[in-house]
């Protein structure tokens, strides 16, 4: 919708512009009796009469309340009362004197409109004498004859080549749906899947239609939800069958509005975007891994439309329409214009957020697509190997030839974006200065091409979408299917990499569970613990353990031709969970991913590892990716595991592992860039991406480079932290971007700052007084943790969480984090107070017990760390032998065939703090005799 959403208010006054064209339309139908009766003419000639008084009203709203507000203004509304004034504007409007005012006002409104409304009116009139034509043929998709017209609905879609929608139809003997467009992509799709699927009546498939050249008629699938889970697994998997089926068409655009669960069967009602056109993308600069792996997402099954994807689309916010997707509860609000005060002379345009709308594409009234994501994935490989089988029989290719001359459509711009453009182009200020408006649009679409390289972008070509806007038409490109351009999408589907597909979808299904969960604050489950432990050879099968999480990073890498290597992944970013390469952080991302290769490597060479072929070409490509994204890609925030303190961190424990000298001046490098960025703008503060996160990696630096500049930039980081400090009688906190109040814990809160200004407070940055003032605020800070700590639950609260109390245990937020950050301080200080923490977060850790995941941020890995840390440090405190600790986790591994990670459990997720990469270091770490540096406290490597 190009305007807003009311302005019923209007009405007389949008009459007066759709006059000419109704009164055309009813001489039209008028003509067609006796083909349509009296009652079927009456009910036409009033929907045409909506539709085109609808069609102005959202063209002319905002021009009439621009023009409310002037004459209320130059006093030609004399009455008191704001609805009086509204009617004295539209007997105002009324005049004969009013329709030149707005000529003069307005240039191009008139002839604009007009035409728009002309074309609506024609396509109304071809509507209605298609029905009269074809009526009895209509009897072949109802089964029986359609008898009288009783309802008319259009709009059901976007306006395209003159005016023209899809409509809904009811007959007495049935609903159907009209199409303004060739049906033969249709008939031939349902030829292809009768072919792979066979005679099943419950496979997949599209409506049944009739194809009349430009347009043709399907009949009308009714929505039903399954009964039962049977069904329901039946849904989901010919979900999976649709992936397929579309990865190697090359289908787009199957989103949650063109499917339709009719119980078990997933119909696709609009399939007219096949064979979908690819064009290489222009270097990224960041890789040939990175741009092969940006490729892989957008030609992979998330293109299809089916399986969730967020896009950052213009005007929808994270919006995910996906058919699998789009959850009641999970989606974000939408912003649209609409009329506030409408009938009132203080009627104005407001965006609002609403509700983004459900469609009919879910089995149930609650989708639990978590319950049967493995049925969507095992359908996906299931009809993969039956359409390559077929090509393997040289059966494929002949199939294929039915699409041959179906015309096809190319989805070249997102539709939003047209929208958007529209919006602009009927607005007041356009309709006055048309040739301005029209040359911003030509701007915008411009760049827009620049970005989006199937885009159209030659000036005719644009010149072509901004006329089709004019007139309030979303453009569409439309050609017909030629052996060629079938014959490339048929080798890219060849050249598929199934294993990569597969990851994708399941990466894409379990970032709708954590949507659905984001924000919620919920306990991680602790079902991950062994139920066999046994120590039996456990160093060898703690090295087995290691090196095949090391293979999966390697078998699931994607590989640029230019040596550079990186992987896929579900990422939380700032519009929830995506599927996306991995960027250059240290918590999901690259550095932390390299790191963990490279402690395998060195722990190869020094026997406490297995050598697993391919790891050093990988290692280095993954260090060429994290480079090159580096240098493209200027962090957006300082913090120690995301950002310019997290790069810092990672180049020097790169070349403490490696003893690479330019790892060393990398850090200098990344150092330099945030010391000119400085920390001013830093609103996170934490240390997972705030200031305080940078402080102890400089602090390194300084130590690694011999270099005493890198101990005043964290000095700088410490003083800032100082001015953005809460201090009162309950200790010291700071505020949060993230969570509505200050919090305790260690990654985002008052024990991780505060740990990180003690660290500051016992170097040698700053002045004397620095230091103690410091140490002072950390000091404040393990007050406010102290607050937070209840003595009967034995454990921390969790403070974001202000009517409940809820106990973690998790490195970010918990005993663990809290636990460790004793640890350190107290093998720092040997103070007293970091021993009693020690063990309070060491008992209330262990209490807890085992089973959340394989994780460094959320998991076991943490914990393990905790107590091999309590019982070094503490070794009368009784935490164990690590040996033993180390043994519920080889063994909780080996029953789960394989690392499970945490809030993205269910999918492969390679990064350091939460993924397979992390594990791959916590195992290396647990021989005695490993001198890895943790990234749980942001330390140097043994001897360092």
């Amino acid at each position: 919708m190009s305007e807003p959403s009311n302005g019923e208010s209007f009405l007389p006054i949008i009459e007066t512009f759709t006059a000419e064209p109704r009164a055309r339309l009813d001489a039209t139908l008028a003509g067609l009796a006796p083909k349509l009766d009296r009652d079927e003419i009456a009910l036409l000639r009033q929907v045409g009469a909506q539709t085109l008084n609808d069609n102005a009203r959202l063209k002319l709203s905002r021009t009439l309340l621009l023009e409310l507000h002037a004459a209320r203004l130059g006093g030609q509304l004399p009455a008191q009362d704001d609805v009086e004034q509204f009617q004295q504007f539209i007997t105002l409007a009324l005049q004969p004197e009013f329709d030149p005012h707005l000529r003069r006002r307005y240039p191009a409104l008139h002839a604009r409109l007009q035409r728009t409304l002309e074309l609506q009116r024609l396509a109304l009139e071809a509507l209605a004498s298609r029905i009269a034509q074809d009526r009895e043929r209509l009897g072949e998709l109802l089964g029986r004859a359609p008898g009288r017209l009783l309802a008319v609905q259009p709009g059901e879609g976007d306006r395209h080549a003159g005016g023209q929608t899809v409509v809904r139809l009811g007959f007495e003997g049935g609903r159907i749906m009209y199409k303004p467009r060739s049906l033969r992509i249709d008939l031939a799709l349902d030829a292809f899947l009768a072919r792979v699927f066979g005679d099943d009546p419950l496979r997949i498939r599209v409506p049944y239609a009739l194809d009349c050249g430009d347009y043709g008629w399907t009949g009308f699938v009714d929505h039903r939800y399954c009964d039962g889970d049977a069904e329901l697994g039946t849904f989901y998997r010919n979900l999976g069958h649709w992936l397929a089926a579309m990865q190697l068409l090359g289908g787009t655009d199957l989103h949650q509005e063109n499917l339709i669960a009719a119980g078990p069967v997933p119909v696709a009602i609009d399939v007219e975007s096949l064979f979908a056109i690819e064009v290489d993308t222009p270097p990224s600069a960041r890789g040939r891994a990175f741009d092969l792996a940006s490729e892989l997402i957008r030609t992979s099954v998330l293109r299809t439309g089916i399986v969730p994807f967020r896009a950052p689309v213009l005007g929808f916010g994270g919006v995910d329409i996906s058919a699998a997707g789009a959850l009641p509860g999970e989606q974000p609000q939408i912003r649209m214009p609409a009329i506030a005060d409408e009938g009132t002379a203080r009627a104005r345009l407001e965006i609002v957020s609403t509700d983004f709308g459900q469609s009919q594409n879910h089995p149930s009234p609650h989708p639990e697509v978590t319950r049967f994501w493995d049925r969507i994935s095992e359908g996906f490989v299931e009809a993969t190997a039956r359409l390559r089988a077929l090509d393997a029989e040289g059966a494929l290719e002949p199939l294929l030839r039915g699409f041959l001359g179906c015309p096809a459509r190319d989805i070249r711009r997102p539709t939003q974006a047209y929208v958007e453009i529209m919006r602009m182009l009927w607005h007041p200020a356009s309709l006055h200065d048309e040739p301005k408006a029209i040359e911003r649009a030509r701007d915008i679409l411009r760049r827009n091409a620049v970005a989006l390289p199937i885009a159209p972008s030659s000036a005719h070509e644009i010149d072509g979408e901004i006329e089709d806007m004019r007139i309030g038409d979303v453009p569409i490109f439309v050609a017909p299917l030629d052996p060629a351009r079938i014959e490339e999408t048929l080798q890219r589907w060849r050249r598929m990499r199934v294993e990569l597909e597969e990851l994708t979808i399941r990466s894409a299904l379990v970032t709708v569970d954590l949507n659905q969960r984001l924000g919620k604050n919920e306990r991680v489950r602790a079902d991950i613990v062994a139920r066999h432990p046994h120590a039996e050879r456990l160093d060898q099968r703690r090295r087995a353990a290691a090196a095949q999480a090391v293979g999966q990073l390697l078998r699931l890498a994607v590989y640029g031709d230019d040596g550079s290597v990186t992987w896929i992944s579900p990422v939380l970013g700032d519009t929830g969970w995506v599927t996306r390469p991995l960027q250059a952080d240290l918590y999901t991302g690259l550095g932390g991913v390299a790191l963990s290769l490279a402690g395998y490597l060195h722990e190869c060479r020094a026997g406490r590892a297995d050598p697993v072929e391919g790891l050093e070409p990988a290692l280095d490509g993954a260090l060429s990716a994290l480079r090159a994204i580096e240098q493209a890609d200027s962090p957006s925030t300082v913090g120690g595991m995301i950002g310019y303190g997290a790069q810092i961190w990672t180049w020097i424990a790169l070349h403490d592992l490696l003893q690479r000298p330019q790892m060393l001046e990398w850090a200098i490098e990344r150092a330099q860039a945030l010391d000119a960025a400085g920390f001013d703008a830093d609103r996170y503060l934490d240390l997972l991406e705030g200031a305080s996160g940078a402080i102890v990696p400089l602090l390194q630096l300084a130590d690694a480079s011999g270099d005493a500049r890198w101990r005043e930039l964290a000095a700088r980081a410490a003083r800032f932290m100082e001015s953005q400090a809460i201090v009162d009688d309950r200790g010291a906190r700071w505020p949060s971007t993230i969570f509505d109040a200050p919090i305790g814990g260690y990654a985002h809160g008052a024990s991780g700052i505060g740990w990180a200004l003690s660290r500051i407070g016992h170097s040698a940055a700053g002045s004397a007084e620095d230091r103690a003032r410091w140490r002072a605020l950390a000091e404040r800070a393990f007050a406010f943790e102290d607050g937070l700590y209840d003595d009967r639950a034995g454990c921390w609260r969790d403070a974001r969480i202000a009517d409940e109390d809820q106990f973690l245990h998790a490195w970010c937020h918990g005993s663990v984090g809290i636990g460790l950050a004793a640890c350190d301080l107290y093998e720092l200080t040997g103070d007293a107070r970091h021993l009693r923490d020690l063990r309070r977060a060491a008992q209330a850790a262990r209490g807890f017990g085992w089973g959340a995941s394989h994780t460094l941020c959320h998991g076991d890995l943490a914990l393990w760390e905790l107590l091999a840390r309590a019982a070094r440090l503490d070794p009368d405190g009784g935490w164990g032998d690590p040996a033993e600790h180390t043994m519920q986790i080889v063994s909780a591994i080996e029953e789960h065939r394989g690392a499970v990670g945490s809030r993205a459990r269910d999918a492969f997720t390679p990064g350091l703090m939460t993924g397979v990469a992390g594990a791959v270091h916590a195992l290396n770490r647990m021989h005695p005799d490993c001198p890895l540096a943790t990234p749980l406290v942001f330390e140097r490597r043994a001897g360092h």
